[in-house]
């Protein structure tokens, strides 16, 4: 895959002859990729799969051009027998797997404690450091897409509408979307993850808001002055607005979580500091990385007032982040639109 995938990438034909070719590559020199004996997906062990449907074969129109693949499985997964990942070459991974561990690590504390926050850390597998795998998550845009087309109420309302309740969206669906901005505020602000943006936020069907592309992580941003915390206005609309109850229940989450992952904040600094020592690029300041992350849980703050300095912090990231929508609207025109 990775000789294809360099091979596209360099092509100057348009995308659909990139498509053709591939899948005339799977179906010619490639064709042992297309089917054969059942074998553990290295991105999820726990899946066999047994080939590539070819037919649903996608490059996407990016300058790096990653290819979507689906593979069949012996089991059915989501009602379907098939599994679809995108692969990238020339591109590092390791960052974002480790990113995406620490997420599924943070989830299952939470969930020992009962809070289930609908968090969606899908998979990541660097297989060296120019190469690697990411699931794909089905029926799901890009935040910037949703408000381009609808707002995000009316986004749920038109997968899952109920004139019974608030907003017209069937409560699951609303609670879902609660759940999962509050889950990834706290995850994202305790890993210091930058670059936020309406188009590494997704949203799903179902609700449910998801961050990718981790490049900028334990503080670093592009930006000279990002928030403390990502939570923009377009995602406090989606709750009904800081004077909604979602938004109240929103706020409640997040410190739950937070009062939550602080009493594992030595394990995650641990394992933070074994990342460190992985070699990546931009993860190098060992010492001040850490500190970021220790930061980042007030320790030397009781229950009750790391609390009320962490609803402080919501209530200032949404301000920051309003006050330069309305400053600089035409040079944000994509980042967390109002």
């Amino acid at each position: 895959m990775t000789e294809m995938s360099r091979t596209i990438q360099t092509s100057k034909l348009p995308t659909r002859q990139k498509i053709e070719g591939i899948k005339q590559a799977l179906a010619g020199q490639y064709k042992s990729l297309a089917l054969f004996e059942p074998m553990p997906l290295p991105l999820l062990p726990s899946i066999t799969v047994t080939g590539i449907k070819v037919e649903t074969v996608h490059v996407f129109k990016t300058a790096m051009a990653p290819i979507r693949l689906t593979f069949m499985t012996t089991q059915p997964i989501n009602g379907k027998n098939e599994f679809t990942v995108i692969f990238k070459t020339r591109v590092d991974l390791r960052q974002d797997q480790l990113v995406t561990q620490l997420f599924e690590l943070m989830d299952t504390l939470l969930k020992k404690e009962n809070m289930d926050l609908n968090l969606r850390p899908y998979k990541v597998l660097a297989t060296n450091k120019t190469d690697g795998i990411i699931e794909c998550v089905e029926n799901c845009l890009t935040v910037a897409d949703t408000i381009e087309e609808h707002s995000i109420q009316n986004f749920l309302k038109k997968y899952h509408p109920d004139n019974n309740s608030p907003y017209g969206i069937k409560p699951l669906i609303l609670d879902n979307y609660v759940r999962s901005c509050a889950g990834y505020c706290v995850l994202t602000y305790i890993l210091g993850i930058g670059d936020r943006h309406l188009d590494n936020l997704m949203i799903t069907r179902e609700g449910v808001v998801f961050h990718i592309d981790f490049g900028f992580i334990l503080g670093r941003d592009p930006r000279p002055f990002p928030p403390p915390m990502q939570i923009g206005p377009a995602l406090v609309e989606g709750m009904g607005g800081q004077n909604s109850v979602h938004f109240a229940l929103f706020k409640r989450y997040c410190c739950t979580a937070y009062k939550i992952l602080r009493k594992s904040s030595s394990l995650i600094i641990n394992l933070v500091s074994l990342m460190i020592d992985a070699n990546i690029e931009h993860i190098d300041q060992r010492e001040k990385s850490i500190l970021k992350v220790q930061e980042k849980f007030n320790l030397n703050l009781s229950d009750e007032q790391a609390n009320e300095a962490f609803q402080q912090l919501i209530t200032d990231s949404i301000r920051i982040l309003s006050r330069e929508i309305s400053s600089f609207k035409g040079v944000y025109k994509n980042y967390w639109h109002s």
